[in-house]
């Protein structure tokens, strides 16, 4: 059954441009043919009563293996329920079947109506919109990184106001006292203010450059470009390297306790990245929790990964707050003076993407962390 608005009844008014012996069906071809865009007839089912020859020749779909099927056998992601709405559009893949071409088309549907108001039939028109789809994809990624580089320029000058007054304040105070004292009598007494001062000099300094540092690293890691550097390393004896340095600068004041199976596995990674990773999350599971029992890091093989453990048994991240623990600037309530920029776990779970790994973990408030962090062996 044609649609009304394709009626060939009327045979005076077309008899003066159509060349004889021609059948209404066969007129009806060819006027599709002469398209360019992706013509379909379908009767109300859906089934594929007519298609113009773009079908073969952008999509590699043989039309004759297109009549009278419905339009989700042919076309695999087209819906497979009748479209009813005037002028409704959508756009669906579609992998071409011998070249295995890409393409986004976008179909728009014009149901025909029979005098009763019941659909008669469906001409959906599909047109090529891969370049202005990839165009726009593009455009909202950007968009979307402006507008999160907006954000955290704005958490980042919050932040770097906070967090750089009170060691520049310690600094200046500290030059101050020591400029006052060196003008005195140089008694044992003054010698141990002044190195007391040159002391919180050197750690509020060390703390400024530990800030700036995350910030440029976070800066960096965020690139797409970011120069990753694989080399072949025993995971194992990695790990057990750097909790043993992290022991050391600690004075084994608390000792990071450190499990491995037996047999240690080769993996090819970046040893710069995981020394971040790792040092961050081990650093971060002593820092919070201070007097508790000593944190632990362990290694397992799981087939073609390998997977780290950090387990703490410190302050936890309340419940409320896991979602956005791993945002760039975010510090949960719970962690009072203790300082930090909030820039760590971003780093780490961006440094981990880098490296095709996952991050996840499971936290209870006053119970401790366990952080968890997996990547392929090769």
């Amino acid at each position: 059954m044609f649609p009304a608005t394709l009626n060939f009844s009327d045979q005076s008014s077309l008899d003066p441009i159509l060349p004889s012996g021609f059948s209404e069906r066969e007129i009806l071809q060819m006027i599709f043919d002469q398209s360019e865009d992706i013509l379909i007839l379908t009767n109300a089912s859906m089934e594929v009563e007519f298609v113009s020859q773009s079908l073969q020749n952008t999509l590699e779909i043989p039309v004759k293996k297109a009549i009278g099927k419905k339009v989700d056998q042919i076309l695999e992601n087209f819906p497979s329920l009748p479209l009813m709405k005037p002028n409704q559009k959508m756009v669906i893949p579609v992998t071409t079947p011998k070249t295995k071409k890409k393409f986004l088309i976008e179909f728009e549907f014009k149901p025909q109506f029979t005098q009763a108001g019941a659909v008669q039939s469906i001409i959906a028109i599909g047109r090529n919109v891969t370049e202005r789809e990839v165009s726009l994809k593009k455009f909202k990624d950007i968009a979307f990184k402006e507008k999160e580089l907006n954000q955290l320029k704005s958490r980042f000058v919050s932040m770097a106001s906070h967090e750089f007054r009170t060691p520049l304040a310690t600094i200046l105070s500290s030059a101050l006292l020591i400029d006052m004292l060196l003008k005195k009598d140089f008694t044992p007494e003054i010698k141990a203010k002044v190195l007391n001062h040159v002391d919180k000099i050197v750690t509020q300094t060390n703390r400024l450059t530990d800030i700036t540092s995350d910030v440029l690293l976070l800066e960096k890691s965020i690139q797409p470009e970011m120069k990753i550097s694989l080399k072949k390393i025993l995971i194992g004896e990695f790990l057990k390297d750097l909790v043993d340095t992290i022991n050391r600068e600690n004075f084994e004041r608390r000792t990071v306790a450190f499990s491995m199976p037996e047999k240690d596995v080769a993996v090819w990674t970046d040893p710069s990245l995981l020394v971040h990773i790792f040092r961050n999350l081990i650093l971060n599971a002593l820092k919070y929790s201070e007097g508790s029992l000593e944190p632990e890091v362990s290694l397992q093989l799981r087939g073609s990964y390998f997977e780290v453990s950090v387990k703490d048994y410190g302050l936890g991240i309340p419940k409320e707050e896991q979602e956005q623990i791993f945002g760039s600037f975010y510090r949960a309530k719970n962690v009072g003076n203790i300082k930090g920029t909030g820039l760590g776990l971003n780093i780490v779970r961006e440094l981990t993407k880098k490296l095709n790994g996952e991050i996840w973990f499971k936290s209870s408030v006053g119970i401790g962390s366990e952080f968890f962090v997996s990547f392929p062996i090769k």
